[in-house]
């Protein structure tokens, strides 16, 4: 299976959009995020995968975003001082049993992501009580060998990158005004009042009859980036400081996954 480092264009032929069905058997919920760079819902499994879904979603230097991408065979040879990992263009059939020396597998990544800077990020979701077992390693290796044979980053999210910031709750509270029906000329004069030092939320909606609509408009402006802030820093309220979009920017790739920490590097295997 090849790929070229940028998503959308083929060295041979892409995989199909997504794998999902792949795992519907994997036991856990399924859930259902709209994702506006791609003008589908990401399938998600678990609520791990969902908050990684809906970050990526609300980020504004997401380009495009796919959910289990490919199923990738690789090999692989483990003695008491180190595990071998050898990605194949194909399933292989090899010896079995407790004599062979090399065994095969695959690997199904939960996410592919481009960013608008053409870099590209391969994403693993795993509970962080999960990262021990020497089977989830193997796999990680796996998604390693192969994200640094396509040039691309690889990274792994646990709960202690997902929960418990202000990221999270802040995109999911935007993405219900995302699809708000409003006049374009009240927005358009709304967003004409935000200079480029920023204003306040409460200054914005400070003095307007319809205070609570201003506040809504703006929630539509912020979900489809007209409008900008930094959602990783606190939760959006009264003090929250907007500007015109595109002032201020992010990614969850910049060093750290937003304020959680999660390593660029993702689990070393």
């Amino acid at each position: 299976m090849k790929w070229q480092a940028e998503i959308g264009e083929p060295v041979e032929s892409l995989p199909a959009p997504s794998t999902y069905r792949l795992r519907r058997r994997t036991p856990g919920s399924f859930v259902l995020v709209s994702c506006p760079q791609i003008g589908r819902a990401l399938k998600c499994q678990g609520q791990l995968e969902a908050a990684t879904a809906v970050i990526l979603a609300g980020c504004p230097e997401v380009q495009s975003v796919r959910e289990q991408p490919a199923k990738i065979w690789y090999s692989w040879h483990e003695n008491a001082d180190e595990l071998n990992v050898q990605i194949l263009d194909a399933p292989q059939q090899i010896a079995r049993g407790r004599n062979a020396t090399r065994h095969v597998s695959y690997v199904v990544p939960d996410f592919l992501v481009r960013l608008t800077n053409r870099r590209v990020h391969l994403i693993e979701v795993k509970p962080s009580r999960r990262l021990e077992d020497p089977i989830v390693q193997r796999k990680l290796c796996a998604s390693r060998t192969y994200a640094d044979d396509q040039g691309w980053s690889f990274h792994v999210l646990t709960e202690e990158h997902l929960v418990g910031g202000s990221l999270v709750r802040n995109l999911r509270l935007l993405a219900r005004y995302r699809h708000l029906q409003a006049e374009a000329q009240e927005l358009a004069a709304l967003e004409s009042r935000v200079p480029p030092q920023g204003r306040t939320l409460m200054d914005l909606c400070d003095g307007e009859t319809s205070g609570a609509q201003v506040r809504v408009h703006l929630f539509h402006l912020l979900a489809m980036h007209r409008l900008s802030f930094d959602p990783r820093s606190r939760p959006l309220d009264k003090a929250t400081k907007i500007f015109p979009g595109g002032v201020i920017t992010w990614n969850p790739f910049d060093s750290v996954w937003a304020p959680n920490g999660c390593s660029t590097g993702g689990l070393s295997v």
